[in-house]
């Protein structure tokens, strides 16, 4: 993972990948419209001339990077952490049915 001020060093094309690449890993059934809206959000500030608002627009996408850093990682430590066991070792909920296919 990256430090903020290598986020900061980054080019707007890297920037734009990772953040495109990280966001194919967020768990959301709206995941594809994220996508979009991640895309058409950089195509229309491509078009900024303002220096401000485009200092703005990047700090934004730095943000967005930083935080899907962030919960990738999280993401992560949570799938080590916490395995499910089956201590209680539960056979069936019908044991009397045991042939009965669940649909």
């Amino acid at each position: 993972m990256m430090s903020v001020e290598e986020i900061k060093k980054l080019p707007i094309l890297v920037l734009y990948h990772q953040i495109l690449k990280l966001s194919s890993k967020y768990p959301s059934k709206n995941k594809f419209q994220l996508q979009i809206a991640i895309k058409e959000s950089f195509r229309d500030n491509a078009k900024i001339t303002d220096q401000k608002l485009i200092e703005q627009s990047i700090k934004i996408a730095q943000m967005g990077l930083r935080n899907l850093q962030l919960y990738t990682m999280k993401n992560e430590e949570m799938k080590h952490n916490y395995v499910l066991k089956d201590e209680l070792n539960i056979e069936s909920m019908n044991p009397k049915d045991k042939k009965f296919i669940y649909f």
